[in-house]
């Protein structure tokens, strides 16, 4: 009688192996799986986290009102706000003071749109604006504005259009629903930087990398 494996003991261990096999298929699409979702949470709170300090640096460099002749630093309402304030320093741009614009276009895009404000009248049409995409998929932007009241504290207001800047900014960002993305809101308060020269907004260089990639407002050979 030769040695060998009967027909059972074959179909025996051709079952374990498949067993073993599915077990392990199981575990390396839960690995990819779970390496994925962390990758897409970890680039979105980037994402996010570049926006946020973007805009709470621009709510911070708003100009004062004694510096302007023709309109308000601040004019908002609940779904969008227009500021005169300082963009950080970038290369081949001029300095000066900028009007710009912070809202949800209907590409639900949380859009930075600027334009120059010279100290003189343009001859002709004014340039087109620039643009900077802060954040993809938003449903829309809620603002409000703090305004103090006489002998302490204040209200939130819809919307602003005084000579003066609001005490705070805040910025609530909704994005659409079933979507896992959340975020505190963006509180500020405009004039809190007064410097007109280099300013430090991410001195992480990690940071400086995202928000570049994000906004395309600041330079890594900026940060020190």
């Amino acid at each position: 009688m030769r040695p060998g494996f009967t027909l059972l003991e074959v179909l025996a261990a051709l079952a374990v192996l498949g067993l073993l096999l599915a077990g392990l298929s199981q575990g390396l699409q839960f690995g990819l799986r779970a390496w994925d979702m962390q990758a897409r949470d970890v680039a979105w709170r980037n994402d996010i986290e570049a926006a946020d300090r973007s805009i709470r640096l621009l709510i911070r460099r708003v100009r004062p009102g004694a510096e302007l002749r023709d309109r308000p630093a601040v004019v908002g309402g609940p779904q969008g706000c227009e500021l005169i304030t300082l963009l950080p320093p970038r290369a081949g741009d001029l300095p000066g003071p900028v009007m710009l614009t912070l809202q949800v276009d209907a590409a639900h895009r949380l859009l930075l749109r600027w334009l120059p404000m010279p100290h003189a009248t343009w001859f002709g049409p004014p340039p087109r604006p620039e643009e900077a995409v802060l954040l993809d998929r938003v449903e829309r932007v809620e603002f409000a504005y703090w305004k103090e009241q006489v002998g302490g504290g204040g209200a939130w207001q819809r919307s602003w259009g005084e000579p003066e800047p609001p005490a705070l900014v805040r910025l609530r960002i909704v994005f659409p629903p079933g979507d896992a993305r959340r975020w505190p809101d963006i509180v500020a308060a405009p004039r809190l930087d007064r410097t007109s020269s280099r300013f430090l907004l991410f001195p992480v260089p990690d940071n400086v990398n995202i928000a570049g990639r994000t906004t395309g407002l600041i330079g890594a050979r900026d940060a020190v």
